[in-house]
């Protein structure tokens, strides 16, 4: 036993508190308490050392027999086998008595020494406090808080650790002070309160025994170890990653004193069973990577309680249930596995059933409803963990996302996020991930753009306005300097002269090159030489006040067609952003517009895309009138916006109907969905060149201003386009001139038709979009 320092105490170890204990319970009704109160009062009147006491351990000792027949009387023999309890010596805490359950761990335990060595230290380096709050509240009544919650953590020889509660019973103790004691004033206990941490100060008040603490006191233990590993589960709940995963599973395993219990862990999404977005954790009633509804995984009791209810489900014995339901996929599934016992628990993410998890055990009833009760303790933190993971998770796949795909369109960001959650769980898996190509098959595409029409020949016109000007402005500047007589200035001239004659007739695309480089090799020197060295030089100045430091030439036309493209593609883009929504609500379909001289649209629908609706025709039929519509629309509204714009701009309308499916492939190099295969390659062909192309056996373009086409190359179209300009008709959006024309025969395709119709550029758009069910009304 280790002896201790027992600062400002004399420690006198006696049972005279016990034996007035047993004087008081002569006065008993209670004739069986007189009878063992006499016989323990007969014994202390054979031994008296034992109420006078002794000051140290071994003295005491030496009448064991008698201490453990004394202590016989507060020890029930029947309660030794349960209880953790132990009768101590004063301050030192040295066991002299003790219930066979703690003697039993005392032997186990690792350490040799006294288990109750640390009981009052708080800290390794710490001096003891308990010491000085005994005196000041028992004594002083002065009702100090000097609490503290008392653990004990024993590790047996195994290295089994468990956690033990301590109780202390000071009702045999009895403390008072020596002649050497300082009467402790408020002012005195302020200064020490004041001081709690400088153990001079409190040695001051109370010298070297100058207390005397007799008697013995009782110290009841209480295993908490279920609650330390419901704190080791906690910490590494706080810690997911492949190791503290492992201690998740050991942790919950100690929690159920089942070293073999299986942890496993599926998702829910919709009607469907999924498999776990982290892939540590296995399936225990399913089998990998298999497709199964919720109303196939179990018997209906099951399958409500769990999927629609949301509650936990214990099957205490697999075997029986099996034969009880007859069998199902949940039951097979688990005696396959040899599994026995299974308790499955729904885990809601923001309100909705997120994924459950489920425990099994290798035999019946290991897992059962009484045992379960212990979830109730962790399940709130297994709730707030998992809701802090789904939400980490859902962050990586937008991260994964952005870092291979860019922005991603939301009718088929869930197949990026399949994709994504792949490379997670492989990554995570310790494999080398691949992010594989997104592909969408027997999709219907829908192409239409609004295009200016003649803006190659507009923007060619600006250039050639701002070249002109900016040539007469040098050969004027020049002219002015010719009095120099400088054959130079005469030869500069001469070939501006050429290039203005040029740009009237023979405008070509090399033509603004050539006319820059002259600029950059011999006018702007030029003109920067006569900044710096002569006279008169404010047309100079004025001059290079002109030139657009981007573009280093003229910029007055050019910004002007410029502008007018930025703002119509502004407004039509907004609008057709807008009117989107709307077409996403008949049916999730992949959209994406592009800017040019105008803006084009692709859509793309069909079954693959969406991921829980069922595709119907109809809802092709109604995107077409929703095109058709908001082309229509679209082209009002710009011819209505154009008094704001710098140039008046004609635009045209066109839409290419094509019927047959294709195959759209995600292309991850070039960040954008494009056609698949050689077979579809013939869709982009058509779309590319009927902006071009022209009315057969003519030289009409078929692109018209104020007019929309529709081009398509089978019968069944032409029969659908022209109920829906029919109905366009009735709505006022379109005039009461309707054309079919065939195209000229363009490369790779042949047998191109279009119908052309004068679009109302003065039409009352509706606030809502039409449907099949209003073309069927009129």
């Amino acid at each position: 036993m280790k002896n201790k320092t027992t600062g400002p105490f004399k420690v006198n170890i006696s049972l005279r508190l016990l034996r007035d204990k047993f004087i008081d319970l002569l006065d008993s009704n209670n004739v069986s308490v007189q009878t063992q109160a006499k016989q323990a009062l007969k014994l202390f009147d054979k031994h008296p050392i034992l109420s006078t006491g002794t000051n140290t351990t071994e003295d005491f000792l030496k009448h064991k027999p008698i201490i453990d027949q004394l202590m016989s009387y507060i020890f029930p023999s029947a309660l030794t086998d349960n209880e953790i309890k132990a009768a101590v010596t004063p301050y030192a805490s040295d066991v002299f008595y003790c219930s066979s359950r703690l003697e039993s761990i005392i032997k186990n335990a690792e350490a040799s020494e006294n288990v109750f060595n640390e009981l009052y230290k708080d800290y390794e380096d710490s001096f003891d406090l308990l010491t000085y709050a005994i005196i000041l509240n028992i004594h002083y009544k002065f009702n100090v808080d000097f609490e503290r919650p008392k653990t004990l953590s024993i590790t047996d020889k195994n290295g089994d650790r468990k956690r033990y509660r301590v109780a202390f019973n000071a009702d045999f103790l009895d403390i008072y002070p020596n002649e050497n004691a300082i009467e402790i004033t408020e002012e005195i206990l302020d200064e020490l309160l004041s001081n709690a941490s400088d153990i001079e100060i409190w040695k001051k008040y109370f010298p070297k025994d100058s207390w005397t603490i007799e008697g013995f006191g009782i110290v009841n233990l209480i295993d908490t170890s279920l609650d330390e590993r419901i704190d080791d589960f906690k910490t590494h709940l706080i810690q997911p990653n492949n190791e503290s995963f492992q201690y998740l599973i050991e942790d919950i395993r100690r929690i159920f004193n089942n070293p073999d219990l299986q942890l496993g862990s599926y998702s829910v999404e919709h009607d469907k069973i999924i498999s776990p977005f982290d892939r540590n954790f296995n399936m225990l009633t399913l089998v990998p990577d298999e497709d199964v509804s919720i109303n196939e995984y179990a018997c209906e009791h099951v399958n409500c309680q769990l999927f629609k209810d949301c509650k936990p489900i214990i099957i205490s014995n697999v075997e029986t249930y099996h034969k009880r339901t007859k069998g199902n996929r949940l039951s097979s599934t688990l005696l396959k596995k040899g599994l026995k016992s299974v308790a499955l628990i729904p885990v809601p993410i923001n309100g909705e059933l997120g994924f459950i998890i489920e425990l099994a055990a290798f035999k019946p009833n290991q897992l059962n409803a009484i045992n379960m009760v212990k979830l109730d303790t962790i399940l709130p933190f297994i709730l707030s963990y998992s809701k802090r993971t789904f939400s980490e998770h859902q962050n990586e796949i937008s991260a994964i996302i952005q870092q291979e795909c860019t922005a991603i369109h939301p009718s088929v960001q869930w197949r990026f996020e399949e994709e994504a959650n792949k490379y997670i769980q492989e990554r995570n898996f310790g494999e080398n991930p691949v992010f594989q190509e997104i592909v969408f098959k027997d999709v219907i595409p829908l192409f239409g753009q609004i295009d200016v029409v003649g803006s190659s020949n507009a923007r060619n016109e600006a250039i050639r306005i701002d070249l002109t000007r900016q040539l007469e402005k040098s050969k004027d500047i020049l002219k002015n300097r010719i009095k120099i007589n400088l054959p130079f200035y005469e030869q500069l001239i001469f070939q501006i002269d050429n290039y203005l004659a040029e740009l009237k007739d023979n405008f070509h695309t090399n033509s603004e090159q050539e006319i820059n480089i002259f600029f950059e090799k011999q006018l702007f020197p030029l003109f920067e030489h006569f900044q710096k060295n002569s006279k008169g030089i404010e047309d100079v100045e004025e001059f290079l006040k002109t030139i657009d430091k981007t573009t280093s030439s003229l910029y007055d036309a050019r910004k002007a067609y410029d502008i007018t493209i930025e703002k119509g593609n502004k407004t039509l883009s907004s609008f057709l952003d807008q009117q989107q929504l709307k077409a996403q609500e008949i049916f999730p379909h992949y959209f994406e517009k592009f800017k040019t001289d105008g803006i084009e649209h692709n859509l793309y629908i069909g079954q693959s895309i969406s991921k829980h609706l069922n595709y119907h025709p109809t809802v092709l039929y109604n995107l077409r009138l929703w095109q058709l519509q908001v082309t229509c629309e679209m082209e009002a509204m710009y011819y209505e916006k154009q008094k704001e714009f710098p140039l008046q701009l004609e635009v045209a309308s066109l839409i290419l109907a094509y019927d047959i499916p294709i195959t759209i492939r995600y292309r991850i190099d070039e960040k954008q969905f494009d056609v698949d295969g050689a077979y579809n390659v013939r869709y982009e062909m058509i779309k590319k060149r009927i902006d071009k192309a022209h009315i057969k056996n003519t030289n009409e373009r078929l692109t018209q201003p104020h007019k929309l086409s529709v081009v398509y190359s089978s019968n069944a179209m032409e029969k659908e386009y022209l109920a829906y300009f029919q109905f366009l008709q009735a709505k006022n959006y379109i005039g009461t001139n309707i054309e079919i024309v065939e195209l000229e025969e363009l490369q790779g395709a042949s047998g191109i038709k279009a119908i052309r119709v004068d679009i109302n550029r003065k039409l009352k758009k509706v606030s809502d979009i039409f449907t099949i069910e209003d073309l069927q009304a009129v």
